[in-house]
């Protein structure tokens, strides 16, 4: 319906346009044009109020008045209004005939009202068709302010990327071919106008044109991701802009890469791990760096095989599949040349292929310790720990039974044992013999004193003078003797002193203990012999 009534509208301007505004009865005019934001007179002429004149809409742009609906006629009539007076008629646009508030209302576009106008007194009848003119009212708009687009990198130069499909204009007349689009940068860091553009600057297409690699982007980087501002305008020069985020997905179109220094993407890796003769395990030493391997697309996982030879080395190994570690599984007495393949797990399966050389210490020329399993590594330095604790611990067990040897040895030759025979009757006799001295000392000194009383000296109960006193109590020998008496005593078990040395159990057990000197401190005192007895009267001796 809105096709038909701007189809119709453009036909009967172009047909006012060509009959110049032809006029009838009255002078009503054939064709009135009036702006869609315009209101006002559109007829006013001198009549006399003797003369008919009559009006009525008889179609609105093409479609007859009893056509419309009840609701359609009285919205339309509400827009003309008739005055007349004494000697003139006048008929009236009350508001503006607005398009755009009219398609929204009455779902018709009114491009044209026909009005039926009959006047004088023959009552003839003029046509006036009132031509309502487009304003540029309103500007075009995108359906949105951002748009997101994903773009492959493997999109080929020159394809569509993007069709715009959704900028309206409210305005009614304004064709879509009229609106044109440009391009500009928005940001400068992720500026996409060199990689895409308008076909034309009328045609909403999006075009690619530069390759976007989505991996050269990221290795240089950069984030994937490009931006343009579209601006679009129709033709009054009313516009509106919006930003298109396009990323750069990644795809599928890289093999998987040995992680190696000092190796790009076109070469095949190398490496080599030495091991002793005969070795038997994982090879873990690997160089120049270890065994490893990743997607350069990022998106798969990746796993590792052994690719067979013609001189069969391959069975003499495995290879883990999840971390590329190889061991070998038979003794290594050679250089071995093995190929170790690593596969991307998707539905392509790209892979990439490296070199392998496991060498022995003697094909090699050197001993480095490498290659050898951790395991075995393991083990052997257990053993060597255990050895060196044993060593230790016989070396201070040894010293220890050494220091106790010593030690009772010294012990046993500082105590004097009780159940030494020799020295216990040797101790005996030095013990009667120092009696013997001791009484025979006394005798001396009672005679000595005997001889001093009954002398003219020892009258008068006088004491004998500290000579005779000094040669009474003992001699020089008699000190000597005593000395060596003390000095023997020291040397002699009596029972009487402590010893740093343990009780001999056997001695305690003994019946008799003839081999224990008596002290001399337990000797009763032994009577005088009767012979040197003296009887003294009166204080005197006789």
């Amino acid at each position: 319906m809105r096709n038909l009534g701007i189809s119709k509208g453009c036909f009967l301007l172009c047909f006012a346009l060509l009959i110049s505004h032809a006029q009838g009865a009255c002078d009503v005019p054939n064709f009135v044009t009036i702006k869609e934001d315009a209101s006002g007179s559109i007829l006013n002429n001198s009549i006399p109020i003797e003369e008919t004149f009559t009006w009525n809409i008889i179609e609105v742009s093409g479609h007859p008045w009893s056509t419309l609906s009840i609701e359609i006629r009285a919205k339309i009539q509400e827009y003309f209004l008739s005055n007349r007076n004494n000697v003139s008629v006048s008929i009236f646009v009350t508001k503006p005939i607005d398009k755009e508030s009219l398609l929204d209302f009455i779902g018709l576009v009114v491009t044209n009202v026909k009005l039926r106008i009959s006047c004088g007194a023959t009552s003839t009848v003029t046509d006036m068709i009132v031509i309502v003119e487009s304003v540029n009212e309103f500007p075009p708009e995108f359906g949105k302010n951002y748009y997101h687009i994903n773009v492959n990198e493997s999109t080929a130069v020159g394809s569509l990327v993007y069709t715009i499909s959704d900028v309206t204009d409210r305005d009614i007349d304004e064709a879509d071919n009229s609106l044109t689009y440009t391009i500009s940068k928005d940001l400068e860091e992720f500026d996409g106008t060199p990689y895409f553009v308008m076909k034309t600057g009328t045609s909403p297409d999006i075009m690619l044109q530069k390759v976007v690699d989505y991996d050269a982007i990221v290795a240089s980087g950069k984030i994937p991701t490009f931006l343009i501002r579209v601006t679009v305008q129709d033709h009054g020069g009313r516009r509106d802009d919006a930003l298109f985020n396009f990323t750069i997905i990644n795809e599928d179109d890289l093999p998987p890469a040995f992680i190696i220094p000092n190796c790009d993407s076109g070469c095949t890796p190398s490496y080599t791990t030495i091991v002793p003769d005969g070795f038997r395990g994982a090879l873990t030493n690997v160089t120049p760096a270890a065994l490893k391997a990743v997607d350069q697309d990022k998106q798969h996982a990746v796993q590792y095989s052994l690719v067979r030879d013609s001189a069969g080395y391959h069975s003499a190994f495995r290879i883990d599949r999840n971390t590329g570690i190889i061991t070998a599984l038979s003794p290594v007495l050679s250089t071995v040349a093995l190929i170790v393949k690593v596969t991307e797990i998707s539905a392509l399966q790209r892979f990439a292929l490296a070199n392998m050389l496991v060498k022995t210490n003697s094909s090699s020329g050197s001993q480095p310790n490498v290659g050898r399993s951790v395991v075995k590594e393991t083990d052997d330095n257990m053993t060597i720990i255990v050895i060196v604790v044993a060593i230790v611990a016989v070396i201070i067990i040894g010293a220890l039974v050494l220091a106790l040897v010593i030690y009772c040895k010294r012990q046993r030759e500082k105590m004097v044992k009780p159940g030494d025979v020799s020295s216990s009757q040797s101790t005996s006799r030095d013990a009667l013999q120092n009696e013997k001295e001791l009484s025979n000392s006394r005798q001396e000194l009672l005679q000595s004193y005997a001889m001093f009383m009954t002398s003219s000296e020892g009258k008068g109960n006088a004491l004998p003078p500290i000579t005779t006193a000094d040669m009474m109590i003992g001699t020089d020998e008699f000190k000597k003797r005593s000395r060596k008496r003390r000095k023997k005593e020291q040397e002699i078990f009596d029972g009487t002193r402590k010893y740093d040395m343990e009780a001999d159990i056997d001695f305690f057990r003994q019946g008799t203990k003839s081999k224990i000197k008596r002290s001399t401190r337990s000797i009763k005192e032994q009577r005088l012999d009767p012979k040197y007895w003296i009887t003294v009267q009166n204080g005197y001796l006789e």
